[in-house]
């Protein structure tokens, strides 16, 4: 069976409010079109503020409806709430994020490898809906392969990089879920974990997985509110997989504008109203 090749969008915060957001989203659909993969993950905070603001989500919806290729998607903070143990889970957002863009986790076989796609708010909050994310992973272990290699994406990443000493614990997946997710049923198989939220881009390798931050689509957080530990810029991911191989690459698609978050409008609005 052949490999895939998949395009990556992250952080696209897409909201009528966000028109900025919305023209880069249309330049990274151009560039996605052109090169035509088989498949685009998406590794949430889809919208601007749909949890707060549903119709953001209908939104969003109708955009993702017209993307070029299949699309699956991870939930984000501001899709269905922060959770992740540190605040309560909402199940009325989140029943919302999954009634506008499906399953919150997902399985898809291609090419000697498993994709995983799980819901990274729900680490930590020790939820019924906790509970069965793990025990479906539990199960998707078992059925794995001799030699099937895993591929994890989800919205925050796993592990806190070399020489990240500011960045927010919230920034990644509660510490003990992070080392179940690596440790745990999927530890020999689990070879890449692909994520968003952190609007850097990073690629490393931490006890022989590979880490993958993919930036924003939408727009870079100055230095004065977040320190760099990656590289700030906007754009999409290009992930090729295939029986033997990977490969990760960064693209930033033509027409795209690097937006710093604090002279967008939306944000000057907020501020001004806080």
């Amino acid at each position: 069976m052949r490999g895939m090749e998949i395009a990556l969008v992250a952080d696209s915060h897409l909201s009528e409010r966000a028109p900025e957001c919305v023209s880069n989203w249309r330049m990274a659909a151009r560039t996605v079109a052109a090169a035509d993969p088989d498949l685009t993950v998406h590794l949430g905070d889809i919208t601007l503020d749909g949890c707060e603001q549903p119709d953001e989500l209908q939104f969003a919806r109708g955009l993702l409806q017209a993307w070029p290729t299949p699309i699956v998607c991870t939930p984000g903070n501001h899709d269905m709430g922060t959770a992740s143990g540190e605040e309560r889970l909402s199940r009325a957002a989140l029943s919302r994020y999954t009634a506008a863009f499906g399953d919150d986790h997902w399985c898809l076989v291609a090419g000697g490898w498993t994709l995983l796609g799980v819901n990274a708010q729900l680490f930590g909050t020790g939820s019924a809906e906790e509970r069965v994310q793990l025990e479906w992973l539990r199960g998707q272990a078992r059925r794995l392969r001799s030699g099937n290699r895993v591929a994890l994406f989800l919205h925050r990443p796993l592990l806190r990089p070399m020489g990240d000493v500011s960045m927010p614990i919230g920034r990644y997946v509660h510490a003990e879920s992070a080392r179940w997710l690596l440790d745990g049923p999927l530890r020999g198989a689990l070879r890449l974990v692909v994520s968003g939220h952190t609007h850097q881009a990073m690629d490393f390798v931490a006890g022989g997985v590979r880490h993958v931050w993919v930036p924003s689509s939408g727009f870079v957080i100055s230095d004065a509110l977040q320190q760099p530990v990656g590289r700030k810029t906007v754009g999409i991911g290009w992930l090729s997989l295939s029986a033997d191989d990977w490969d990760y690459m960064h693209l930033r698609p033509t027409g795209s504008v690097m937006h710093e978050l604090t002279r967008l409008p939306f944000y000057r609005d907020r501020v001004s109203h806080a």
